[in-house]
């Protein structure tokens, strides 16, 4: 697999109190950008998704609040345990690498049966990570 660089994402800071109840049309959102739409993470390898996933994001001082919309004509999942290995469903996943040098950076998953993978990787998968 190429190195294809991410896009960025400038993520501003919550205008206030954020209510984590999964409507994103709520005034709290409003000033929070739409991401571009996602593409597989191989990049033009790969064919244009059929459906839709995008994000918004904001943060404050106690958390990062992430809004995913995702289209899905057929929503299924199979893994239930927190720290499945969740790719193995079709998933949601962040990657958070603050530095930007695919190194120390954590990682978090879940399907649409609401399990969590959560983890710190010290190197990139291709690195034997």
């Amino acid at each position: 697999m190429a190195d294809i660089a991410p896009e960025g994402y400038l993520c501003r800071r919550a205008p206030g109190p954020m209510v984590v109840d999964g409507i994103i049309e709520e005034k709290e959102w409003a000033g929070a950008a739409w991401t571009n739409d996602f593409v597989d993470i191989e990049g033009a390898a790969k064919p244009k998704p059929s459906f839709r996933t995008r994000v918004k994001m904001q943060w404050d001082d106690e958390n990062l609040y992430i809004a995913a919309e995702m289209e899905e004509p057929q929503v299924w999942a199979t893994l239930v345990k927190h720290d499945s290995v969740i790719f193995n469903d079709p998933d949601f996943e962040v990657f958070l690498d603050p530095d930007g040098d695919t190194h120390e950076y954590g990682e978090f998953e879940m399907n649409a049966l609401n399990p969590t993978w959560d983890l710190f990787l010290p190197k990139p998968y291709k690195d034997g990570g």
